[in-house]
């Protein structure tokens, strides 16, 4: 056979298309494309500091939660009698946990948010600057709640008082500090003791007497904040102008040793029930020391046992008191300072 012909009887091999080539080609180029952008925005992701709220969006913020918090100290209506009344609350200092709590790497990009000008602003917004604001306030309100409580009382109608419980009061309190009772050499005759005995009623009638242990029957719960609103406001320089500041505070101190230092007062006060007792006897060791404080105790009554006999009364029956541990604790500072 002809080499030349058998060459071309050889049969060739087929051609791969390609197109197919090609496809694979595209197609591994937009996988490699695609998974390099998901690498990419995941990474990113994880790795991003958190969003910060910019300066403009955190004096918002802050400006609203100090407004809220303004809101709410201005409409509570009463506090512990014994601490800062709602009023004199110190706005600043009660800003503790601002609305966002930046990073401290990012404390920097933030311009320092004054929170006292804020306060300002909006207490100006609401008409109130602080120069409203007083200590005064709060005990004020607290005896205008009362007496108001008292005039919706159906029992209050048998005792026929007019106008009102609060005017009425005042005046029956004007008259007893217009004549307090005998303080000193009460035992040198058994005519002063009996008057001391019989003082209130004396000076202040008996339909008053029956007035007064009808609301302590039934308002004792209410005891304990009256007689420390009335504490603040007689014993607070700027609420002498108040309408229940303004009485005699040398008549008051008389009283004050009337019933920590004579027959008479011990004897009105035992016929009380324990924890009225109690409680009418802690404020009138408070007025004296005030009396000390001022160099003003004309009649030398001595504190210590006094308070040594409400220490061991209190420890022992006042557990029921709703301030039993502030009274306590303010005793034990008067036995340390009167030793």
């Amino acid at each position: 056979m002809d080499p030349s012909k058998e060459k071309k009887q050889q049969p060739h091999p087929p051609a791969k298309p390609k197109s197919w080539l090609i496809l694979i080609i595209l197609a591994a180029l937009l996988f490699c494309t695609i998974s390099g952008f998901g690498f990419y925005y995941f990474y990113s992701d994880s790795k991003s500091p958190p969003q910060i709220p910019s300066p403009s969006e955190r004096n918002i913020a802050e400006k609203e939660f100090i407004e809220k918090k303004v809101t709410n100290d201005i409409g509570k209506e009463f506090v512990d009698p014994f601490g800062q009344s709602a009023s004199s609350v110190d706005i600043e200092s009660d800003l503790s946990t601002p609305p966002f709590s930046p990073d401290k790497t990012d404390v920097k990009s933030f311009k320092e948010t004054d929170k006292s000008h804020i306060a300002q602003e909006v207490l100006q917004q609401k008409h109130l600057t602080p120069k409203n604001f007083s200590i005064c306030d709060t005990p004020e309100k607290q005896l205008d709640v009362f007496y108001n409580h008292l005039d919706a009382q159906p029992y209050m109608a048998a005792y026929k008082i007019n106008p009102s419980s609060k005017a009425h009061f005042t005046e029956l309190i004007t008259k007893l500090l217009a004549n307090p009772p005998q303080v000193t050499r009460e035992s040198d005759d058994l005519y002063t003791i009996l008057k001391n005995t019989a003082h209130f009623f004396r000076v202040s009638g008996k339909d008053n007497i029956l007035l007064m242990k009808g609301i302590l029957d039934r308002e004792k719960p209410s005891l304990e904040q009256i007689l420390s609103a009335y504490y603040i406001l007689v014993t607070t320089p700027e609420c002498s102008l108040t309408s229940y500041g303004n009485i005699d505070k040398d008549a008051l101190y008389e009283y004050a040793c009337f019933f920590l230092n004579t027959m008479g007062g011990r004897l009105y006060l035992f016929r009380r029930d324990p924890l009225s007792r109690m409680v009418v006897t802690y404020y009138a060791i408070l007025l004296v020391d005030q009396a000390n404080i001022h160099n003003n105790n004309r009649h030398g009554i001595s504190l210590r046992p006094a308070v040594d006999m409400l220490i061991s009364e209190m420890e022992f029956g006042g557990s029921s008191l709703r301030m039993s541990e502030t009274y306590l604790d303010k005793l034990y500072n008067l036995k340390e300072k009167y030793q």
